[in-house]
C-alpha cells in the first residue's frame, strides 16, 4: 500500500511521462534504451505475473514507450519510469538476475522492482541452519541513476551490504529497501546472511531531499550514527526502521542540533529494536511533532520507567503502539488529549494502574490493547476508567493476562460497538452480568482461565447474533444452563469450553451450530451419549475434542461429515484432529473423515478396530492412539496405507498374533507403543525400515527369538528401547552399543544370557544429564516423544514431558553371567541401574561409585562376592539400594549414607556385617562421650600432657628467670605461705592435745 504522499506524486507524474506530445505525434523510445530493457528481460528466468509479456523486438512492438510498466518522456522519448512491482511480498513475479544494462536509462527518475527475486538460486524458505547462501547485495550500479527520485527495491532477495553508492542519488525523495521475508526465528548471528545490512548510514547524509525512508528488516546493529543522520533530513515525512536491531543513541539527544531536522514527520516506526528511554528527548524536541505525527510505534524495545506525560502532547496521533517494553507505574490521564487516536497498544509492559477516565475524551478510539500488564484493579473500576467517549467508539478491547478481579459488571454494555472482548487469564472471581448479552456487535468473546462462577443462561447470549468465537475454558465453577429448546441466534466458528460445567446432559444447543471448525468441550462433566442429530448437523471440523468426560454409547460412521459453509475462518478443515479419549465409548471404531491427521481414542471401551486400521484408501493420519481399550484379535496387515504415520500407540489392549510385516512400511514412524498386549512370534525384520523411530516400546508381550541386531544397526535414533517381559533369548547384541541417542534401555524379565557388553560405554546419551532428544526435536521427528512407561523406583510409571531427564538401564530378571564391566562407569548420566535377579559374579566394580547421579541401584539376587566398595560413599543421590541375596562379605562401609538404609537392603549376605546389620566381630562398644578409638585417645592424652608441661613450666619459670622483681615476689609469696601453714599446723596440733587432756 502506497503512502498518500506517494500517490499524490504519482498522479502528478503521469502528466510528465505522457507518451505523446501536445500535437499527438507519437514519440518513439530511444534505441539503446530499448536494447537495455530487452537485455534486462533476457536475465529474467521466470515471469509469473506476465509483467514483461508486452516487451518484444518485433516490428509491431519495437516502441518500448508502449510496453506495459514503462513510461517515457513526452518530448524526448527517454525512459523515465520503470514500474515492475510484484503482486505482494509472497508472490515473486519476476525471478532472475538484475542486468546492469539498466545503467543506460540515464533519465530514469522512477524505479520500482519490489516483490521480485533477483537472487534466484537462494533458498526462499529461510532456515538458520543454512551454511551457504549466495551473498548477492544490491548492485552498486543503482547509484548511477543521477536523476532518480523514487527507488523501491523492497523484498527483492538481495543479501549483503547495501552499496554506499546509493548516497550519490542526490535527488532521491523516496527510498524503500525493506525486506518482507519472515525472519522472526533468525538469530543475530545469521541476520547478516539473510538480509541486507549497513555498517553505517553516513551515505544517507547526502540524500537531504528524502521524504520517505523504509529500511524495515535491514540490519543496522552497527550503525551507531543512525540518529545523527536521520536528524539532519529536513524534509523527512515517513521513517520506517522496524526490526533493524537499532542500538540506543550513542550521542545524547540533548547534544543534537535540531536546526536541519524535519518539521513534518508524520509516520515513525522504530519498533522491535534495542532502543531505551533516551529516544524520547529526540522525539519530543522535533519541531512540528505535535502537529504532524499521526503514526508512532516504539514497540518491542527496552524502554523502561514511566510513560512520559509529553506523550499526551502528540495531538495528531491516530496510531500509538508502545507494546513489549518495560513501562511501569500508571498510564497518564493526559492520553485523553489524543482525541484523534484510533489505535492504542500498551500490551506486554508492567503498568499497574490506569488514571481515572484516562480516555474520557478520546472519541475516535477503536483499538485498545492493555494485555500482559500488571493491573490489579477490580474490573468495574477499570471499565469506569475507560468509560466515557471512548466507550462508544471502541471496537477492540484486550485486557488479558493481568491480575484483574471481580465480576463482569452491568456496565459492560456501555461498550455498545465492541466486536472483540478479551478478559482471559485474569483473576475474575465473580459472576457474569446478563448485560453481556446486550453487546449486539460482539464477534469474539474470550474469558478463559479465570475463576468465574455462577450460571450462564439464554439471556447472557440473547442479542449476540454476530458472535463467531466463544472461548471460556478453564472456568471450573462456571456452569451452562440453557432451555432445552433454545436455539442460539449466532453461528459460532470456534468453541472452547473445556473445564467448564456443561453436563451432565450433552449440550443440545450445539446441535443447531453448523459452521464451527473448532470445538473443545473436554472435561466438561458430560455423562451422556452423543445424539445422532449432532453428527448429522456438524460441519467438517478441523478440531474436535470431547475427551475426559463420561460419554458413553457408540460412534457413527464419520467418514462423510457435511462441509463447512465458512471457508474463510482461520481454522482450515484440510486437516482434522479428533480427541475422544478418556470416555466410556464402546463398540467398533468407525471410519473417519479422509482429512483426519490426528486421532485419539485411548482410554475407552472400543472392541473392534478393523474398519479404521484397514482403510480402502491411503490415509494422511499422523498420530493414532488406541491405547487402553478392549481391542482384540490380530493386527490387520494394512499398514501400507499409513505411510505418513508418526505416532502409533496400541498399548494396553488384547491384540494377539504376530506383528505384521507391513508395519515396516511406516518409514516416518517416530513413536511405537505395543506394550501390554499378547503379541507373539519374532519381531519382523521389516521393522528395521522404520529408521526414524525414537521410541520403541513392545514390553509385556510374548515375543520370542533373539534380540535382533538390526535394532542397533538401523534404528540409530532410538532414545527409548523397551523389550521388557517377553521371551527373548540369547545375548545382548553388540549393535545395541551403537544407539548413541539411547537414554532408556529396558530388557528386563526375559531369558537373555551371556555377558553385559563392554561396549556399553558407547551409549553417549547416558554419559551426562543432557537431553539428547533436543536435536531430534529440531529436525521435527516427533512432537510427543516424552511419553513412555518405565520401572521407576520399583513401580511402573508413565513419564510425559520429562522423559529426556530420565537415564536408565534395566536388565533385571534375566540369565546374565560374568562381572559388571568397569566401562559402566562412563555412563555418568544414569539415574537408575537395575541388574538384579541375574547370575552375575565377582566383586562389585568400584567404578559404580563414579555414577554420582544414581538414585536407584538394584544388584540383588546375583552371586556378587567380596566387600562393598568404599566408593559407594559418593552416591549421595541414592534413594533406593538393594544388595540382598548375594555373597558379599566384610564390613559395610561406615560414615556413608549406607547406614540410613533398612537392614533388608543387605539381607541374604551372611558374611556381611556392620550397621545397619549386627556388629562385626572385634568391634568395641563406642564411647558415648568420645567416638574416637582408644589409640587415638591415648595419643591425644600424651600430646596434651607434654604440651601442658612445656607451656606450664616455661610460662612460670621462664618469667621468674627473666624478671627479677617477679622472682623476689614469687619466693616471698612462698615464704609467707610456709609461715602461715606452720602457724596453722601448730595451732591445730595444740587444740587436739588439749582435747586429749
Amino acid at each position: 500500500m502506497f503512502h498518500p504522499i506517494i500517490l499524490c506524486c504519482l498522479l502528478l507524474s503521469f502528466s510528465y511521462v505522457s507518451p505523446s506530445n501536445g500535437n499527438n505525434k507519437q514519440v518513439q523510445c530511444i534505441d539503446h534504451e530499448r536494447e537495455a530493457l530487452l537485455k534486462f528481460k533476457q536475465g529474467i528466468l521466470v515471469d509469473n505475473c506476465g509483467l514483461l509479456s508486452s516487451w518484444g523486438d518485433h516490428d509491431h512492438n519495437r516502441d518500448c514507450c508502449q510496453w506495459d510498466h514503462v513510461r517515457c518522456h513526452y518530448k524526448t522519448g527517454n525512459v523515465v519510469m520503470l514500474n515492475l512491482r510484484g503482486v505482494d511480498s509472497f508472490t515473486k513475479c519476476l525471478i532472475g538476475n538484475l542486468s546492469s544494462s539498466l545503467v543506460s536509462l540515464k533519465h530514469l527518475y522512477y524505479l520500482d522492482l519490489s516483490n521480485n527475486n533477483f537472487v534466484p538460486y537462494n533458498d526462499i524458505i529461510l532456515n538458520p541452519s543454512i551454511k551457504k547462501l549466495e551473498i548477492k547485495p544490491i548492485p552498486s550500479f543503482i547509484g548511477s541513476f543521477e536523476k532518480l527520485e523514487y527507488l523501491y527495491l523492497s523484498n527483492t532477495g538481495f543479501i549483503g551490504e547495501i552499496p554506499h553508492q546509493i548516497g550519490n542519488l542526490s535527488q532521491l525523495s523516496y527510498l524503500d529497501l525493506a525486506s518482507d521475508e519472515i525472519i522472526s526465528n533468525v538469530s543475530v548471528f545469521h541476520w547478516n546472511f539473510l538480509t541486507s545490512y549497513v555498517e553505517n548510514l553516513s551515505w544517507l547524509s547526502n540524500l537531504t531531499s528524502l521524504r520517505y525512508i523504509n529500511l524495515r528488516q535491514v540490519y543496522l546493529g552497527h550503525s551507531t550514527d543512525w540518529l545523527q543522520v536521520i536528524n539532519n533530513l529536513p524534509f523527512l515525512s515517513y521513517l520506517n526502521l522496524n526490526w533493524c536491531w537499532l542500538p540506543s543513541p550513542v550521542l545524547s539527544p540533548s547534544k543534537l542540533s535540531f536546526e536541519n531536522s524535519t518539521t513534518t514527520l508524520s509516520f515513525l516506526d522504530l519498533s522491535t529494536n534495542n532502543l531505551d528511554e533516551s529516544i524520547f528527548p529526540w522525539l519530543f524536541n522535533l519541531s512540528g511533532i505535535n502537529t504532524y505525527l499521526t503514526y508512532l510505534s516504539l514497540s518491542g524495545n527496552h524502554i523502561k520507567g514511566s510513560l512520559p506525560d509529553a506523550i499526551g502532547n502528540l495531538k495528531s496521533l491516530t496510531y500509538l503502539s508502545l507494546a513489549r517494553n518495560r513501562f511501569e507505574g500508571s498510564i497518564p490521564v493526559n492520553l485523553s488529549n489524543l482525541k484523534t487516536l484510533t489505535h492504542l497498544d500498551l500490551s506486554y509492559n508492567n503498568f499497574q494502574s490506569l488514571s481515572k477516565k484516562f480516555l474520557k475524551d478520546s472519541c475516535s478510539l477503536q483499538f485498545l490493547d492493555l494485555s500482559y500488564n500488571n493491573f490489579t484493579d477490580e474490573l468495574p473500576n477499570l471499565i469506569q476508567s475507560i468509560n466515557g467517549c471512548a466507550a462508544k467508539s471502541l471496537l477492540y478491547l484486550d485486557l488479558n493476562s493481568n491480575q484483574i478481579w471481580g465480576s463482569i459488571p452491568d456496565t459492560i454494555d456501555t461498550f455498545s460497538s465492541l466486536t472483540y472482548l478479551h478478559l482471559g487469564s485474569n483473576r475474575l472471581n465473580g459472576t457474569v452480568s446478563p448485560s453481556l448479552g446486550q453487546l449486539s456487535m460482539l464477534e469474539t468473546l474470550i474469558l478463559y482461565s479465570n475463576s468465574l462462577k455462577g450460571t450462564l443462561s439464554n439471556i447472557h447470549f440473547s442479542n449476540l447474533s454476530r458472535l463467531k468465537v466463544l472461548i471460556l475454558f478453564n472456568n471450573t465453577k462456571l456452569a451452562f444452563n440453557f432451555d432445552s429448546n433454545w436455539v442460539p441466534a449466532f453461528q459460532l466458528q470456534k468453541i472452547e469450553l473445556s473445564n467448564c460445567k456443561l453436563g451432565p446432559s450433552f449440550p443440545k444447543w450445539l446441535v443447531s451450530l453448523k459452521n464451527y471448525s473448532f470445538l473443545d468441550i473436554s472435561n466438561a462433566g458430560i455423562s451422556d451419549s452423543i445424539p445422532k442429530s449432532f453428527w448429522s448437523s456438524s460441519s467438517m471440523v478441523g478440531y474436535l475434542n470431547m475427551s475426559h468426560n463420561n460419554i458413553y454409547g457408540t460412534l457413527p460412521d464419520l467418514q462423510r461429515l457435511p462441509a463447512s459453509s465458512d471457508s474463510n475462518y482461520i481454522i482450515q478443515v484440510n486437516q482434522c484432529i479428533i480427541d475422544m479419549s478418556f470416555n466410556n465409548i464402546e463398540g467398533a471404531i468407525p471410519s473417519f473423515p479422509p482429512n483426519l491427521t490426528r486421532l485419539f481414542l485411548n482410554n475407552n471401551k472400543f472392541s473392534d478396530p478393523h474398519s479404521l486400521l484397514c482403510p480402502k484408501d491411503k490415509s494422511i493420519l499422523l498420530e493414532l492412539d488406541l491405547s487402553n481399550n478392549l481391542l482384540t484379535g490380530e493386527l490387520s496387515d494394512c499398514w501400507n496405507n499409513f505411510e505418513n504415520l508418526r505416532h502409533l500407540q496400541l498399548e494396553n489392549n488384547n491384540f494377539s498374533g504376530a506383528i505384521p510385516a507391513s508395519v515396516g512400511n511406516l518409514s516416518n514412524l517416530v513413536l511405537l507403543h505395543f506394550r501390554n498386549n499378547n503379541f507373539s512370534g519374532q519381531l519382523p525384520k521389516a521393522l528395521g525400515n522404520c529408521t526414524s523411530l525414537v521410541t520403541l516400546d513392545i514390553g509385556h508381550n510374548s515375543l520370542t527369538g533373539h534380540i535382533p541386531s538390526w535394532i542397533g544397526n538401523n534404528l540409530t535414533r532410538l532414545a527409548y528401547l523397551g523389550l521388557r517381559s517377553n521371551h527373548f533369548i540369547g545375548g545382548i547384541p553388540l549393535s545395541i552399543c551403537q544407539l548413541s541417542f539411547l537414554q532408556i534401555l529396558d530388557l528386563s524379565t526375559n531369558h537373555i544370557n551371556g555377558k553385559i557388553p563392554k561396549c556399553i560405554h558407547n551409549l553417549t546419551g547416558m554419559k551426562n544429564r543432557t537431553d539428547l532428544s533436543a536435536p531430534l526435536k529440531y529436525h521435527q521427528l516427533y512432537e510427543t516423544l516424552d511419553n513412555a512407561t518405565i520401572m521407576w523406583k520399583r513401580k511402573e510409571w508413565s513419564f510425559r514431558n520429562c522423559l529426556g531427564l530420565v537415564k536408565a538401564i534395566d536388565i533385571s530378571n534375566n540369565k546374565l553371567e560374568g562381572e559388571i564391566p568397569i566401562e559402566i562407569s562412563f555412563l555418568k548420566g544414569l539415574v537408575s541401574l537395575d541388574l538384579s535377579r541375574n547370575d552375575l559374579v565377582g566383586s562389585i566394580t568400584p567404578t559404580i561409585g563414579e555414577l554420582t547421579a544414581l538414585e536407584v541401584l538394584e544388584l540383588s539376587n546375583n552371586h556378587f562376592s567380596g566387600e562393598i566398595p568404599t566408593s559407594f560413599a559418593s552416591l549421595n543421590s541414592l534413594a533406593i539400594l538393594n544388595l540382598a541375596n548375594n555373597h558379599l562379605s566384610g564390613k559395610i562401609p561406615s560414615g556413608t549414607q549406607l547406614q540410613g538404609f533398612d537392614a533388608s537392603v543387605f539381607a541374604g549376605n551372611p558374611a556381611l556385617c556392620g550397621s545397619p546389620l549386627p556388629k562385626c566381630p572385634g568391634d568395641q562398644p563406642a564411647d558415648n562421650n568420645s567416638p574416637a578409638r582408644e589409640d587415638d585417645f591415648l595419643l591425644g592424652l600424651y600430646i596434651s600432657v607434654t604440651l601442658g608441661f612445656i607451656f606450664g613450666f616455661w610460662g612460670v619459670c621462664g618469667s621468674l628467670v627473666l624478671k627479677t622483681s617477679w622472682r623476689h615476689a614469687f619466693f616471698q609469696f612462698f615464704d609467707d605461705m610456709r609461715d602461715k601453714l606452720r602457724v596453722m599446723v601448730s595451732v591445730k596440733k595444740a587444740r587436739v592435745q588439749r582435747r586429749l587432756l
